[in-house]
């Protein structure tokens, strides 16, 4: 099986298709990175697809649309694919060149998320998570996930385990890690919750003779990232602390947090990062910060779904100290997030009955 991904180069659209073709035995995976002249040409190939893709088009026509709106590379780069059974993409901007691209090869079409504004209508398979799915009619060639797809598994976080901790200078322990996301609409972290957050850890560390491992993002506001940062960096029960704009001596922190934690703590801004999370095989508790509104977004009712589903446990930050010792003094394991496995199932069964 040969597998094209499209990428728009999005580090969260990259992960996820990642993911999916990571977990596929036995495909060759070539990468495409597309590449608009202009936005507004990007823009109109979309509505020229919601009027236009279910009528034939011919090859030589398609040639012409793709050389009108690519870059030369990203042109020259398609023309010289052949033989392909699947072509996979994940956001907008792609969904109108897998389409027709799948015409000119006779391959199935496979989107992450729903193209805005072309939909899922004329996709051989459409990968959506429940937070997407209430916005369209159920349908045969839809793919349900709880959350997002991504390459996170514990047999790859468990590969370099003891390479990593070799290379912190760690002994072994009980470890939490924190993933602290920043602000949208709904919802921010602020230097309350990151003081409220520094006085749980100093005081559960002790109690548990644990270890914190913490990371910020890059929409971690400036302010908060500040005091993490002094709070948190050269305290003897904080062996490492790192932000993602700074240099490390490991290749992945972020994912190297994942691999040596008992516990991971994940600010409820990043939908993504809490499927990453979920999909470790670790324990995984959802917290939540400062509301910026009352009504509290989609992406709640998910994690609220999970939690039934003794995949995560959400909490407030009055309630973290708690929920910490209850989870590491818990023997029973948290389920895990495969939703990866289950898209990868898809796309073979898809191929097998081409």
């Amino acid at each position: 099986m040969k597998i094209l991904v499209l990428s728009d180069k999005k580090p969260g659209h990259y992960k996820q298709s990642l993911g999916i073709v990571q977990k596929i035995p036995d495909c060759r995976v070539e990468w495409v990175e597309i590449e608009y002249r202009a936005k507004w040409r990007d823009n109109l190939l979309r509505l020229f697809m919601c009027v236009f893709q279910g009528i034939p088009l011919s090859s030589d026509f398609i040639q012409k649309m793709f050389r009108w709106c690519l870059t030369t590379q990203s042109y020259n780069t398609l023309l010289k694919v052949q033989d392909t059974d699947v072509i996979l993409s994940t956001g907008s901007s792609l969904g109108a060149i897998n389409l027709l691209l799948g015409r000119t090869l006779h391959a199935k079409s496979v989107t992450c998320l729903r193209p805005s504004p072309i939909g899922i209508r004329h996709f051989d398979l459409a990968i959506l998570p429940k937070l997407y799915l209430d916005r369209g009619k159920p349908s045969d060639n839809i793919c349900q996930t709880i959350g997002v797809p991504n390459p996170i598994s514990p047999e790859l976080l468990d590969i370099d385990k003891a390479g990593i901790m070799q290379s912190l200078n760690l002994q072994e322990g009980k470890y939490i890690g924190v993933l602290i996301g920043g602000t949208d609409r709904y919802e921010t972290i602020t230097v309350d919750d990151a003081m409220h957050l520094h006085a749980i850890c100093n005081t559960v560390t002790s109690e548990l003779n644990a270890k914190v491992l913490i990371t910020t993002s890059r929409r971690t506001p400036p302010e908060v990232n500040s005091y993490l940062k002094s709070s948190f960096e050269n305290v003897e029960w904080c062996p490492f602390f790192v932000e993602p704009t700074t240099p490390s001596e490991l290749e992945n922190p972020y994912q190297a947090i994942l691999s040596l934690s008992d516990l991971l703590i994940v600010s409820g801004d990043s939908f993504s990062m809490v499927c990453e999370a979920a999909s470790s095989g670790r324990k995984v508790i959802v917290l939540s910060l400062t509301q910026k509104r009352k009504k509290l977004p989609k992406r709640y009712s998910i994690y609220k779904y999970m939690e039934k589903q003794s995949i995560i446990n959400q909490c407030k930050p009055t309630e973290l100290d708690k929920q910490i010792i209850r989870e590491l003094n818990c023997q029973t394991q948290n389920k895990q997030l495969q939703d990866t496995e289950k898209v990868a199932k898809e796309i073979q069964y898809l191929i097998k009955n081409k």
